[in-house]
């Protein structure tokens, strides 16, 4: 067989173990990051909440969960969205509480759209608003096309900090759900070799680059 052949047989064989994994763990995958993302995000929430609590708006809180738990959900929703016109660290959790209704319903516009007011939100904090980025990416995965994934998370890598490994690998699984395997293969790649990358996020790409 010669070189040229073999090469391609050789990346053929791989794109299918890549497209296996996909298969396989996709949805656990993106269900770990998600988590990983939410205890950092969630560390930051509470750090808002505490040095911008206020009372009211906790109880405000509070009442709109009790009333969707207990399906309510009109009277529920209606509080959250109140509380997105506030200025306390209880907008930030009511934007990311109003997406995850939506998306729980299928509304998946809607939840990109809370995603996106939250992510240009100045009176959040930074960290808040580049996580809503990366929680609308996750949702851009399945709900949307390769296109607005690296329009919206090509500044999160390009700028660095705590979330751009996350950028990076939903940009990476965007480009296996569109077939650019090889793209996907060289972003893997480079988090693999970042010395700074979470090891959990290294081992992950380790998993597709075998």
């Amino acid at each position: 067989m010669s070189e040229p052949i073999e090469d391609e047989v050789n990346e053929e064989l791989r794109r299918q173990q890549l497209k296996s994994i996909w298969d396989r763990f996709g949805v656990y995958i993106i269900g770990f990051a998600v988590l990983i993302i939410l205890s950092v995000g969630g560390n930051e929430i509470i750090n808002y909440l505490n040095n911008r609590v206020s009372q009211k708006e906790s109880i405000t809180f509070d009442n709109a969960l009790n009333l969707i738990e207990k399906g309510n959900d009109s009277d529920g929703l209606d509080q959250l969205i109140k509380l997105t016109e506030g200025k306390t660290g209880y907008k930030g959790l009511a934007f990311f509480r109003l997406s995850s209704e939506s998306l729980a319903n299928g509304n998946y516009q809607e939840a990109l759209d809370y995603l996106k007011k939250a992510s240009l939100d100045k009176t959040l904090t930074k960290n808040l608003r580049v996580f809503a980025k990366i929680k609308a990416g996750l949702i851009l995965v399945d709900h949307g096309n390769l296109s607005e994934v690296d329009i919206l998370l090509k500044g999160v890598v390009e700028n660095g900090g705590p979330f751009s490994f996350h950028a990076k690998e939903i940009l990476a699984l965007a480009l296996i759900k569109n077939g650019k395997d090889l793209e996907a293969q060289e972003i893997f790649q480079e988090i693999i070799n970042d010395a700074s990358a979470p090891p959990v996020l290294a081992r992950r790409a380790e998993i597709f680059l075998r």
